[in-house]
C-alpha cells in the first residue's frame, strides 16, 4: 500500500524527516513560484512550508487530497489560512520552539552594536590596530529598552535584558503584559513615545497590513541619535529606504537587521553598504535546539493526515 504524500518547500531538520518518511513519501519542491508548487502538490496530503513562497488558493486547489499544511516556525502570512480554513483544510504551526534562539540571536546583535564587534572584526582583518584609539563602544547596563510586539520573543528579550543588564524596559502592544509589568517592572507606552525614549528598540512584530513600514521616516526621526534599532520579525515592518537614509545620515547610531522585505536581500542593496548595520540572513532562529523542533511540525501533519487531531492548529474546522 503507498504512502500519502507530503510536498516540503525547504529542507528540515533530519530528525523531522526521519519521523516523516515513516508514515509518508517525501515531494521536495523544484521552486517556490506557486505555478510549479501548483503542479507538484496534485498528490500531496500535507505541505510543509518555511521562509520562501506561500500557500495560496490556487495552490490549495491544484491539491484536491491535501489535508494539512504546516508552517515550519511560527508565523503563517505566507500562508492563506482564510482559504484553507474554507477548505476545510487544516494549518499548523510550532508555537514557543523558536523563541529563545531569536530572543538570543537579538541581544546578541545589541552587544553586537554597542561593543562595535563586527566594526573591529572587520578593522582587524584591515590591518587597523588603531582602531582601538579611534572608536568606543557604549555600555548596555542601566539603558532603556523599547520591545515593540510584547509577544513570546519580545518578552523574552526584555527578561534577558531587564536580569543581565538591569535595562528599563519599556513596550508597546495592542494588548497589556501583566506578567512583564510585574516580574520585569516594564511600562507600557505608545510608538511614539517608545521610540523617543529608547537606547535599543527591538522589533517584534507579525506581517500585517497595521504593521506594514510602521517604522519609516516619521517614526525613526522620533529616535534618539544615539540609539540602536534591531529587527528580527518580519522585513516589511521597516521601510528601508528612510532606514537607509538614517543611518547614512547617522540620525540614528545604529541597526541590526536579520528579515528583509525581499529575501534574499539583493546582492545591489544600498543598504549593504552601510558600517554602521548589522545584517544576518535570517537565521535567528538557525540553532540545533530551534531547528529540531521546528521540524516536527511533522508530527502534526502525520496525525492530521491519519485522521486525528492536530497538536498546535492555527485555524479551527
Amino acid at each position: 500500500m503507498s504512502k500519502p504524500k507530503v510536498l516540503i518547500y525547504e529542507p528540515i531538520h533530519q530528525k523531522g524527516l526521519d519521523y516523516l518518511s515513516e508514515y509518508a513519501d517525501i515531494i521536495w519542491a523544484s521552486g517556490y513560484d506557486e505555478d510549479t508548487i501548483s503542479l507538484e502538490a496534485v498528490e500531496a496530503e500535507g505541505i510543509i512550508i518555511r521562509a520562501n513562497g506561500a500557500v495560496t488558493a490556487k495552490i490549495m486547489d491544484s491539491a484536491p487530497y491535501l489535508k494539512v499544511i504546516g508552517r515550519h516556525g511560527v508565523g503563517v502570512d505566507n500562508i492563506d489560512v482564510e482559504a484553507a480554513t474554507k477548505r476545510g483544510i487544516y494549518v499548523v504551526n510550532t508555537p514557543g520552539v523558536n523563541t529563545e534562539a531569536v530572543a538570543e540571536h537579538a541581544v546578541g546583535m545589541m552587544l553586537a552594536l554597542s561593543k562595535k564587534i563586527v566594526e573591529s572584526d572587520r578593522a582587524m582583518r584591515n590591518g587597523n590596530w588603531n582602531f582601538r584609539y579611534e572608536s568606543y563602544g557604549i555600555e548596555m547596563q542601566g539603558s532603556n529598552l523599547g520591545i515593540v510586539g510584547m509577544g513570546k520573543i519580545g518578552y523574552r528579550v526584555a527578561d534577558i535584558c531587564h536580569a543581565a543588564f538591569n535595562m528599563n524596559i519599556f513596550y508597546c502592544d495592542e494588548l497589556a503584559n501583566q506578567k512583564g509589568e510585574t516580574e520585569l517592572s516594564a511600562r507600557k507606552a505608545v510608538l511614539s513615545e517608545l521610540l523617543s525614549i529608547s537606547d535599543y528598540v527591538s522589533l517584534h512584530l507579525p506581517a500585517r497590513r497595521s504593521t506594514f513600514e510602521m517604522i519609516n521616516s516619521g517614526s525613526i526621526g522620533l529616535m534618539k541619535g544615539t540609539a540602536f534599532l534591531i529587527n528580527t520579525s518580519r522585513g516589511t515592518v521597516i521601510d528601508n529606504n528612510a532606514l537607509y537614509n538614517a543611518l547614512k545620515n547617522s540620525d540614528i547610531a545604529g541597526a541590526a537587521l536579520d528579515v528583509f522585505e525581499k529575501e534574499p536581500l539583493p546582492d545591489n542593496s544600498p543598504l549593504l553598504s552601510l558600517a554602521n548595520l548589522i545584517l544576518t540572513p535570517h537565521n535567528a532562529a538557525h540553532t540545533e535546539q530551534a531547528m529540531i523542533g521546528m521540524a516536527m511540525v511533522v508530527k502534526d501533519i502525520v496525525s492530521v493526515i491519519k485522521g486525528e487531531m492536530p497538536k498546535y492548529p492555527v485555524n479551527s474546522l
